[in-house]
């Protein structure tokens, strides 16, 4: 079985942040989000898969609850990234229906944005 189809790593985000505080690349925190117990192409377990990444894009990005407003848009643009990369990784039409409901926004237009 792929490993892709039972955990997936939200790192990637996180460089983000390590880029703008001098952390060094090997440093970003990583966390290994496991969904083999869920059905994903199911909404509901869509949306609990959904919850699992933004649950670990928060810890990945967290910066220790700075009231610092432009620390604040760094973590908020990391967990963002986060987010969007896992469910891009993932590649589940349930997951992506999911996050587009809850984020308002669809992988095309994140993609274009990306560019």
């Amino acid at each position: 079985m792929d490993t892709n189809a039972t955990r997936m790593t939200i790192a990637a985000a996180a460089l983000i942040a390590a880029l703008t505080t001098g952390v060094q690349a090997a440093d970003v925190p990583q966390i290994h989000v496991k969904y083999a117990d869920l059905n994903i192409n199911t909404p509901a377990g869509a949306a609990a898969l959904l919850q699992r990444i933004r649950f670990a894009a928060d810890r990945v990005c967290d910066f220790g609850g700075t009231r610092d407003l432009s620390v604040f848009a760094i973590v908020r643009a990391c967990t963002t990234r986060a987010i969007a990369d896992a469910v891009a990784t993932v590649n589940n039409p349930s997951l992506t229906a999911a996050y587009e409901a809850k984020m308002g926004k669809t992988q095309a237009t994140r993609v274009a944005r990306v560019r």
